[in-house]
């Protein structure tokens, strides 16, 4: 029988699917509250604000992607061009496409905000985190290195605006040649 999630879990994961379901005006306490099985105290006691709430859900969404990084990292056999594969792996699929959510959840996280730019300090110095290690510890060229970061980037932030895709021939050439820039 599978374990109950603890409160804090179970807030944020109702928290995430009523953003990703309803966007940022969905992200109504004590709904929240309701979805995750606690009180409207029980959740403050834990995200004393509407604000606390949102960040931690982006903490939770940047650990995750630091999880999945150096899961695929250590999975991988070549160590030359692990870490930018990894990077490029959990950012956007064979086919160009977003990975999981994390697009659409940075948005609703960004539009909850309300556009206050303070908020983003963890995320610029968790990309920046992972820029230096791919310059810097990846033993490819880190000129190549990057400009694979950054087409993966761009493929994530496509999806996060929803800017129309590319024909599915061309995305899966694509990602062939940033995989291929990597080695």
């Amino acid at each position: 029988m599978p374990r109950k999630p603890k409160a804090r879990d179970a807030i944020l994961d109702a928290a995430q699917a009523r953003l990703l379901s309803q966007g940022p005006s969905g992200l109504v306490l004590d709904a929240v509250a309701s979805e995750a099985g606690v009180s409207k105290g029980g959740l403050l006691y834990h995200f004393p604000s509407k604000e606390a709430l949102i960040r931690g859900l982006s903490e939770r969404m940047l650990a995750g992607f630091d999880a999945i990084q150096e899961a695929l990292h250590a999975a991988d056999a070549d160590p030359d061009g692990a870490w930018t594969r990894a990077y490029v792996r959990s950012t956007v699929t064979p086919k160009g496409e977003p990975a999981d959510d994390s697009a659409r959840l940075m948005a609703g996280l960004l539009a909850g905000l309300g556009g206050d730019a303070s908020h983003l300090g963890e995320v610029q110095a968790r990309f920046q985190h992972w820029q230096s290690r791919i310059e810097r510890a990846d033993g490819i060229d880190p000129t190549d290195a990057t400009i694979v970061r950054l087409a993966a980037d761009g493929l994530w932030l496509s999806a996060l605006i929803g800017l129309p895709g590319m024909p599915k021939t061309l995305a899966r050439k694509v990602m062939a040649r940033l995989d291929a820039m990597t080695r």
